[in-house]
């Protein structure tokens, strides 16, 4: 059997061609790999990070505060300061920072301890330098008299008390002055704190119209001086400004039924009013008094009308 031999040329000519789809294959993957890896990219590239701005979380201020409760009247240039450190943000406008300038200023108003102090409660003028002064309306006074521990009623009869000025004579006490404001406690002008033991004072500067103020230093070379503590709401007036020793020996005993020795009612008004006549004068009354019966002879009735 005849036997096809393959000439040389001929497998040197399918080598070629082989070798030359492999290069092609190649070229074709290399181009895709490009071509995507291009697109892979642009799809990929990170968009940019929009970051706030940073803000410090401890940006303070340093600003001077008073250690202690400063009274209105204080010297700045006399009170003791600290340094605080503050958020800026939370300093109040018109917060003082420098407290240099206002070495001879002088607080019109009281200052809080710890808390910064404020433009308007200092003052550089002299006609503002007095707190008490200020206080005073036109046409009243201030007086200073001297006390102690029992006229000042353990010092609870401080600044921006009202009291009753007494004269304690020998023979006999007498009320001499009512509703007199005090203005200053010991050269100071800022109330008894609440919950705090007061100072037991050694002078108090009083508001009196003219005629308490002559009749205070009347009373002072004549006896002692006393203060009957009123509440602030108080607006009554003594029923009898003057007790003489005489009437000590006269006091009921105690428990003892006050001698009534007459009656009165009046009535027309919207409400009907009894008085009974006592020692101490026609004073109110609610109730009868025994012996006072309704209609007898020793009741007298009168109409407002």
């Amino acid at each position: 059997m005849a036997v096809r031999k393959s000439s040389g040329a001929g497998r040197r000519y399918r080598k070629g061609n082989n070798l030359g789809l492999v290069m092609l294959g190649v070229c074709l993957m290399g181009a895709a790999w490009i071509i995507a890896g291009g697109s892979n990219s642009t799809d990929n590239q990170a968009a940019p990070v929009q970051s706030a701005p940073v803000v410090a979380q401890f940006d303070t201020v340093k600003v001077p505060v008073p250690t202690a409760p400063v009274a209105a009247g204080t010297k700045i240039g006399d009170i003791k300061v600290q340094m605080v450190s503050f958020p800026a943000h939370q300093v109040p406008t018109g917060a003082v920072r420098d407290l240099s300038p206002y070495g001879d200023a002088i607080a019109i108003t009281p200052l809080p301890g710890n808390l910064p102090i404020f433009k308007q409660n200092l003052s550089l003028t002299a006609g503002s330098t007095n707190p008490v002064i200020d206080k005073i309306p036109e046409g009243m006074r201030a007086i200073t008299i001297r006390v102690d521990a029992t006229s000042s009623v353990e010092g609870w009869a401080g600044t921006g008390a009202t009291v009753d000025v007494m004269l304690v004579q020998s023979e006999g006490t007498s009320v001499i002055a009512e509703r007199v404001k005090i203005l200053s406690s010991e050269r100071s002008v800022q109330p008894v704190q609440g919950g705090s033991s007061p100072l037991i004072p050694s002078t108090v500067t009083l508001l009196v119209t003219q005629e308490q103020s002559l009749a205070i230093n009347t009373a002072i070379p004549l006896g002692k001086l006393a203060f009957a503590l009123r509440s602030l709401s108080d607006e009554g007036v003594w029923g009898d400004t003057r007790f003489h020793t005489e009437r000590l020996k006269n006091l009921p005993r105690s428990g003892a039924t006050e001698r009534i020795s007459g009656y009165v009612k009046i009535g027309g008004g919207t409400e009907d009013q009894s008085f009974a006549l006592t020692h101490r004068g026609w004073v109110p009354t609610e109730a009868v008094p025994q012996g006072f019966l309704p209609g007898s002879p020793r009741v007298a009735e009168a109409s407002q009308e």
